[in-house]
């Protein structure tokens, strides 16, 4: 919907017919598993709180924002006994990090099945884009049953829904983050129905049966005019 409004905001193309549909997942593949199953085959801590951060060039595509990232992790460190990184689409960083937490890089990982497997390993996602135009790794790791803090902030203020699915943060404020991610961790029971929320939304709205359905919908009102 924000890539709408941006159609609309344009002098060329505002009386433009405009219809949103989103991106699909194999939700079939990217669902709950397992979480010490899933730890096990990354070998990653089974006795920590894992934090997931994940993007094509993670730490240096200056749009994913690695360095509010920092900040955030840099304070939860405070806050969350044992906790820990995750970073995938990186194999490592050039900066000296000092976060207070151990970082555990991943690399990059090339298919569905690994991915929902690292979404299943980790107890939250932090998504600390600038700009996302849909926010694909937000909607993989809710279909995953993951709950996700981002910033509230273009496509991302579809894929999460606040303080149901998640939290939004206020924009590229990094403390805000963190508070999220606490708000998310701090009460079990809260957990447990923001994950299982964010397994129903994922499958109400991304399915491959909804999304198609929704071109097919499109083509037909095209045809008929």
């Amino acid at each position: 919907n924000w890539l709408k409004e941006c159609v609309q905001e344009s002098k060329l193309m505002s009386s433009w017919p405009v219809h949103v549909i989103p991106n699909t997942l194999p939700t079939n593949i990217y669902k709950p598993w397992p979480k010490s199953y899933a730890r096990e085959l990354f070998d990653l801590p089974k006795d920590r709180t894992l934090i997931l951060f994940g993007a094509l060039n993670a730490t240096t595509d200056k749009r994913k924002g690695w360095d509010f990232l920092k900040i955030t992790l840099s304070r939860l460190s405070k806050s969350i006994t044992s906790c820990a990184a995750v970073v995938f689409g990186e194999s490592g960083s050039k900066d000296n990090i000092q976060i207070g937490m151990p970082i555990y890089f991943m690399g990059r990982l090339f298919d569905d099945q690994s991915l929902a497997l690292l979404y299943s390993a980790a107890d939250v996602m932090i998504v600390p884009s600038l700009m996302e135009s849909f926010g694909q790794t937000a909607s993989e790791a809710q279909s995953c049953g993951l709950p996700v803090v981002a910033f509230n902030t273009s496509g991302l203020k579809d894929i999460v829904e606040h303080q149901k699915t998640g939290y939004l943060g206020n924009r590229f404020d990094p403390l805000d983050l963190a508070a999220g991610v606490d708000w998310v961790l701090e009460d079990d029971e809260r957990y447990n129905l923001l994950r299982q929320s964010s397994v129903k939304r994922a499958q109400r709205l991304w399915s491959p049966e909804v999304v198609s359905n929704k071109y097919v919908k499109l083509y037909q009102e095209v045809l008929e005019k």
